[in-house]
């Protein structure tokens, strides 16, 4: 089982597309950090928002995964499982093939990131 480096803190924001799923996360030294997980698969999640979350953990058995495989079995991935501070019950999982995380440089409540300028013209 792997963890994902900075715990105990809170999830601020979703933002997804087609393939990724991103995370504003913000740590219990109020640092603000972009997860991204790439080749995304699936996620579910109750009140994750603004819940404050213990840890991140990393796992192949879960009953989303079950549930991804039975729907197509070509969509394996890793499951990510977010622990609620209260109880430490997983309150939101997702599925992908990788993850990316990033301190963001915060000045001013903003953040700028690099992101790939979508080409919808065809």
């Amino acid at each position: 089982m792997k963890k994902f480096p900075v715990s105990d803190g809170t999830i601020e924001k979703l933002i997804c597309d087609r393939s990724t799923l991103s995370i504003e996360f913000s740590d219990w030294q109020e640092q603000l950090w972009l997860i991204t997980f790439h080749k995304l698969i699936a996620f579910q999640g109750i009140g994750a928002i603004g819940s404050e979350i213990s840890e991140m953990y990393e796992t192949t058995d879960t009953p989303l995964s079950a549930e991804a495989t039975r729907v197509d079995p070509n969509e394996t991935g890793t499951s990510y499982c977010f622990t609620s501070s209260d109880g430490c019950d997983v309150i939101f999982t997702v599925i992908a093939g990788s993850y990316t995380a990033e301190k963001l440089d915060c000045t001013h409540n903003t953040y700028t990131t690099k992101r790939k300028k979508r080409n919808d013209s065809i």
